[in-house]
């Protein structure tokens, strides 16, 4: 009977969605782990190589801070390969680009941070991401391009990032530019807008040292 089709249909609605939000909790489990894993590895400790012989490394350790630095490339890599569509691997590309930035690969760093930053929606990575990529940018030595990131994000007065870093890390870029004027503007934001940012100590310092 028609009722009997709808009841049957009805289940058969269920199970299937059933099922897909199952597979869909499960590949979120193991892309957390294995985003969790990548960072684990990153955050290894160093401790050197055995020199007894027969003796092998102790577990969860790298004996160079290059060898660590490669297995946790390799690790944010593969999260980012098999779970491109996740959050996770949205994660592990931000890590993976700041890991970069700390290994002195700024130009790879910045590709990577601009790519979080497109993908990010209106998660936090977003701001945090043009944050790396304003560094990685500095770093290369492009300060006109890393001001204008940090000006943008100055101006967003609804972003989850502490304003008070924001100005301050464009403050920093503006000085090394050799820009004062606006330098000294953006040191003074944080001494008049953020009294008590553990910035202030800094900013005064160095507005200051301006003169």
């Amino acid at each position: 009977t028609p009722l009997l089709l709808l009841a049957g249909l009805y289940v058969l609605v269920v199970v299937l969605v059933g099922g897909y939000l199952y597979i869909q909790r499960q590949a979120e489990n193991a892309a957390g782990a294995a985003l969790g894993s990548a960072m684990t590895i990153a955050q290894a400790q160093i401790v050197p190589a055995p020199t007894v012989p027969g003796a092998t490394q102790q577990a969860g350790t790298y004996p160079t801070e290059q060898a660590r630095n490669d297995a946790a490339v390799a690790a944010y890599e593969k999260v980012i390969a098999e779970y491109p569509n996740h959050a996770a691997g949205l994660a592990a590309r931000y890590h993976l680009a700041g890991l970069m930035l700390s290994m002195g690969k700024p130009a790879e760093a910045a590709q990577g941070f601009t790519e979080v930053a497109a993908n990010a929606g209106s998660s936090l990575y977003g701001p945090m991401a043009k944050m790396g990529q304003a560094q990685a940018l500095a770093a290369q030595n492009k300060f006109d391009d890393a001001i204008k990131v940090l000006t943008e994000l100055s101006g967003q007065r609804d972003s989850a990032l502490p304003m008070d870093g924001v100005l301050m890390e464009l403050a920093r870029v503006n000085q090394k530019a050799g820009k004062t004027q606006d330098a000294r503007a953006a040191y003074k934001r944080v001494v008049d807008e953020f009294p008590q940012s553990p910035y202030v100590g800094e900013a005064r310092q160095q507005l200051a040292a301006i003169g």
